[in-house]
This record gives C-alpha cells, structure tokens and sequence, in this order.
C-alpha cells in the first residue's frame, strides 16, 4: 500500500512535480486511480504570464530559501517591474540556434530514443553526430524580452547595502542590459563605421557578410554594431567619426573602443545575446581587440570561446543536407579557422581546429569561397604548415631558402589579381610575416637574407605609398613586429660591421613605423617602446666612446689638461649620467607599460633622449667592437638586455607567448 506524505510546504524544498492524489473510489478498491489526471488534464493550465510574481518584499520575508529559489527562476530570464511587456519575441527562424551533438555524447542517444512532440523535423542527423533545431530546445531569454522601455524598480534592500549579490544582479539586470545598448554611436556615425568596414575588412574576412540583421534581436544587432564600431575605429580615419551618446566632443580613439569594448563584455558576460552564432561572431571580433594589459591572453580567451562556439554548432563537420545556410556555415567556419592560425603565431598558442576533425565537404569549399577570402585561407595554411615545423619533437631543419609558393602565386591562384592596392598590401604584409618566421635557425645567427629582404619589404609598404590605405587589423603590428625582431637578430649576432650597420638603420625605421601604429595597437605600442629603450642605449654606448676617443687624442697629442678639456669633460660626464637617469626611467615606465600612446604629439612631454634617436651614428660606429657581443658588450651592466632578447626571439617563435606582462 502507498502512503502519500505531503511534503510541498509553500513550495521550498520540491524536487518534483508531486502526483495527484487517488479518489475515494478508486481508494477504498485499491486501483490506480486516473480520475483525478483526466479532470486535471481536461481543465485549462494557468499560464505563467497569467499568474501573479511574488515581490521582492514578500519573497524576503519567506526565508533566504524562497530567495534564492525566486532569483534563480529569474537569473536567466527576466526581473519583474511595474510594466507589462511591451513587445513580443519575433518568430525563431529555421537555422537558428542550432546545436550540434556528437555521437559520443550520451545525450545523441536519449534524443534519437526519445519521442518528440513535434516530430523529427527539427532534428537533422549526421555521419558523427546531429543537429537540434530551435525548436527542440527553446532558451528561457526567448520566452520573456525585456522591455528596453521600463522602468526597473529597486528594493529597499538593495538601496540599503542589505541585499546579496544574486538579488543585486537580477534588480539590475534590466538597467544594465538598457546601459550595454546606449553605448553606441549615433545612426549617421554607424553608417560611417560600417561602410569602411564593409569597404576594407569585411572582402579579406567575410565574418558578416550578407549578415541577416532582419531576422536578429534588438541586442544582437546592436553588439555586432557596436563589434564593427570596434573594428573600423581602428583605422586613423575614422578618428572624427568616434561619438558616443552624452559626450559633447569626438573621443580619443582608445576611449572610445574601450567604451565599446567594456558595454560587449557586459552584454556577454551577463547572457544578453542568445543567438549561438551571433556569439560567435561577437567573440571573434573581441579577440581583434588589443588595447589592455595581458591583450594575449584576453584575445585567446575570446578565440577560444568563439571555437567553442563553432564547435558547438558543428560547423566543422559541414551543415544538415538540405537546410537553409550550408553556404554561411562554411564561410563562417573559415573565419574562425583563420582566427585560430592568427591566435596562435601572434599569441604563441597551440591551434585548436584540426585537419582530422573536418568534413571533407567542409575543406573542399576553400574554392567556392570569394578570392580575397580565398588568398587570406591560402596564407593561413602557409602559415598552419610553418607552425608545424615549431612544434615539440619536430626535427629542426633549415627553411629559411624553401618557400614552395610566391605572394604573386598564391594571389594568381586565388584568382585577387583585381583586388585594391590596400587589400592586396596587407596581405602581402600577412605573407612576408609567415616568411620571416618559417625560416627557424638554432642557435644565436643572424637573420638570413631572404628574411632580410621580406623584413625590408614589409617596412617598405607599412610606411609607402600603400599606408594610408592599408587595413587596420591585428596582422598589421604582427607583421611590423615580425621584421623588427628579423632586424635585432641580425643587430645582435652578425659579425659584419657593415651588416650591423643597415641592421640598426632596419630597426630603427621599423621603430618609427610601430609608433605610427601605437594609437590603434597596444602591442605596437610596447614594442615601440622597448625598441626605443635598445636605441637609447646604443646611442649611450655611440656617445661614450665619442667622448673616449676625444680623451685619447687629446692626451696622445700631448695636450695639457686646461680648464677648457676640463668643463668639456666633465659635461660629457654630465651628459652620460642624465643619459643613464632617462635610460633607468624608461625602463622603470616599460616595466609598467603605461597606456598613453607614443606619437609625434607625445614626443615633446617625454623625457630628453626618449623621444627618439637624436644621434647621427658614426658610419665606423659598428666596426670597432670585437668579440661575439659586439656593442652590446658595452651596454650597461643594469640595463636587462636578457629580457629584449627573449622578446624578440619569441616574436619569431610561433610556439612561445610573444611577451609577458612581467617582461614588460
């Protein structure tokens, strides 16, 4: 015999909907009962929307249980406040929200079991796995919008510091969604953005191309607005375009991406975007995002998330046959394929897509993509073949002469010969960077020629006539950075004073290219700077053994030590001491890397001898220093030349982080 025990007390503490108890009947016969089912089944259900909330006040004073119980049933969706819902959801389209289940998984098994109401049209299968369509699986966000129009009601609780940090976020939550969708430019400073977008990075890397914003959501929409506001800031002309509500003048270009930035984070950190591939397209924009401290690791933190996004959908493993969207899929899935190459050359990060875990549908379509797209895949495959030869247990062999294919091939085989003169440059640049670090030599060597000349050449177009037109993305202070650190190699360990000689003239045209781009790049700007610092010091040591050689002329010539040599002499002595006080600053500014920017704005407030080189070296300069160190055996023994090597050997190490907080 069953005893039924009545333990739902208001509520608190239910696992389980409870069954309906037996009839008298069908009690005292002993037999299941299924009146009490019919009648309930048969009366019309109360609708959430129909049945009333409890207030913040009246769920307080049921226990900290019926809080959490109460917040938690609200976390997801939304807080209520004095207002009905002023708008409904708009209808789920077909290819949204998809989610792709391998057959690994246990759960692949359950749902091909199990029996689904609406049949198992929304369910498309797959030689490894299968797709659940929206309509399986609804989002709890979908159910319930907010309105961006109400007013948000705050209890007393949270006014009196009282609350705790559930009740707190979801009070907030309306207001910090309204706060997340005002920062944005008005409609007119949009356009702006998004036309130079579309017109320079959108060809090259097609992540929102022919982008549905029709079927989006109001929050959707307006982070991927606010993502290409990011984006096409970067690009110096753009600098009278950045405007944002309730500012009166045009922001400086980092306020304004950080702006952007931190009101994207919000919008993802809090769940306000739903759409799986929105999410991923988000992300993949923020990791284009390097204006903080730590960039690598907050780019790899949102590449990795977009992959977990694409892996998510499946787009790996193709798209359902017969379904609407094969073709974005694909063009998507590239994108983030390409994103995973970059993150782990400029990052040092290990890729995570692999050649084994795609469909071969999927690696066929490199061909039906656009051609600017399709040269952009080929440089990454180059550049996915040069990561090979860094990873551990790989025989170290000398490619520095090998390149199978030329820039002029790849794009004649892509089909980009009428590609604009901007396009085609930055990707050159993309290009000679993978040159330059496929070339992997053990031991201390100078650069060889062939990354010599594409260090030269990479200098060449950041600062021709192609730079007013280049794009303005990641790959551009790579790139830069890459030839800098070709130019140090072959500053630090060739034994040819002439070759030293147009090594220093390399690096030093280099410098001035990386702080051109410091106003967009914080990585620009930190190498900029520690390229800066190696400068001052070899104009130290150049100014040192200037005032050596006049001592020793002077004494050999058998001149008296007058009052005149005496002042002079001791001014030089002047000289090198404020010299090393400006060298021992900087340093101590590089090892916090403040954010101002370097530019020629910038140079009159910084110190004497860090604005740049004000010495003309010597043409013999680089000749008289024996031995493997060369000058920098003269460098200051306080000056860390172990931490500009290691940075600069690690900007041609694919497999090493590029540099740490803690080296700069």
């Amino acid at each position: 015999m069953f005893k039924f025990v009545q333990d739902n007390v208001n509520g608190v503490g239910t696992k389980r909907k409870l069954g309906a108890g037996p009839c008298d009947t069908c009690k005292r016969r002993h037999k299941r009962c299924s009146h009490n089912e019919a009648r309930r089944m048969s009366s019309s259900p109360e609708l959430p929307s129909d049945r009333p909330l409890p207030s913040i006040s009246e769920t307080s004073a049921g226990g900290p249980g019926l809080i959490s119980r109460t917040i938690s049933q609200d976390n997801f969706s939304q807080h209520r406040d004095t207002q009905p819902f002023a708008r409904q959801t708009q209808p789920p389209t077909n290819n949204a929200h998809v989610r792709f289940v391998a057959d690994l998984s246990p759960e692949s098994a359950f749902i091909i079991n199990a029996k689904h109401p609406l049949g198992d049209g929304n369910i498309s299968k797959h030689g490894v796995g299968l797709w659940l369509g929206q309509e399986h699986e609804a989002r709890p966000s979908e159910l319930a919008p907010e309105d961006e129009t109400r007013v948000t009601v705050v209890p007393a609780e949270v006014l009196d510091g009282s609350a705790g940090q559930l009740l707190l976020l979801s009070t907030l939550r309306p207001a910090l969604r309204r706060e997340c969708m005002a920062t944005l430019p008005a409609d007119c400073q949009v356009a702006v953005l998004m036309d130079l977008y579309y017109e320079k990075i959108d060809p090259i890397f097609p992540l929102l191309s022919q982008e549905p914003w029709e079927k989006h959501g109001t929050m959707e929409t307006i982070a991927l607005k606010q993502c290409i506001c990011l984006i096409a800031s970067l690009d110096p002309i753009m600098a009278p375009h950045l405007r944002l509500p309730h500012t009166d003048q045009v922001l400086p270009q980092q306020e304004f991406r950080a702006r952007i930035a931190a009101a994207v984070k919000q919008a993802l950190d809090l769940g306000f975007i739903t759409d799986e591939i929105v999410l991923m397209q988000v992300c993949t924009l923020m990791s284009m995002y390097v204006e903080k401290q730590g960039f690598g690791e907050l780019s790899t933190y949102y590449c990795a998330q977009a992959i977990l996004h694409e892996q998510t959908l499946g787009f790996h493993v193709g798209w359902p046959d017969g379904k609407a969207g094969g073709e974005r899929s694909r063009r998507l899935f590239w994108c983030i394929w390409v994103l995973d190459r970059l993150n782990a050359a400029t990052n040092g990060r290990p890729t995570v897509i692999h050649r084994s875990d795609m469909d071969r549908k999927v690696i066929e379509s490199v061909e039906d993509q656009p051609p600017p797209f399709k040269l952009l895949i080929r440089i990454a495959q180059f550049l996915d073949h040069t990561i090979s030869l860094y990873r551990p247990g790989t025989m170290l062999q000398d490619q520095s002469g090998k390149v199978d294919d030329t820039f002029e091939g790849l794009v004649e085989a892509s089909g980009a010969q009428n590609l604009g003169n901007g396009m085609l440059a930055s990707l050159e640049l993309f290009y000679l960077s993978v040159v330059i670090i496929r070339g992997r030599s053990a031991g201390h060597r100078p650069s060889s020629e062939l990354q010599w000349f594409c260090a030269t050449r990479i200098v060449a177009v950041a600062s021709g006539e192609f730079k007013s037109c280049l794009v303005f993305w990641p790959v551009l202070p790579y790139s830069v950075t890459v030839a800098a650190s070709a130019a140090y190699r072959s500053l630090r360990n060739s034994p040819m004073p002439y070759t030293r000689r147009r090594a220093y003239k390399l690096f030093q045209d280099s410098c001035e290219v990386l702080e051109d781009l410091s106003q967009a790049f914080f990585s620009a700007r930190a190498m900029a700077r520690l390229a800066m610092d190696t400068m001052q010091e070899v104009e130290r040591v150049a100014a040192e053994r200037t005032r050596r050689a006049s001592m020793r002329i002077m004494d050999g010539a058998g001149t008296p030590t007058t009052e005149e040599n005496t002042i002079s002499h001791t001014q030089h002595s002047q000289t090198s001491e404020t010299m090393d006080q400006a060298q021992q600053q900087h340093q101590h500014q590089l090892h916090g890397l403040p954010s101002q920017p370097l530019g020629p704005d910038t140079a009159s407030h910084m110190p004497p001898g860090l604005a740049g080189p004000s010495h003309q070296l010597d043409a013999n300069f680089f000749g008289g220093f024996d031995g493997e160190a060369g000058i920098f055996g003269n460098f200051d023994p306080n000056f860390d030349l172990g931490r500009v090597d290691a940075i600069f050997s690690a900007n041609l190490d694919p497999s090493a982080p590029p540099f740490m907080e803690r080296w700069a």
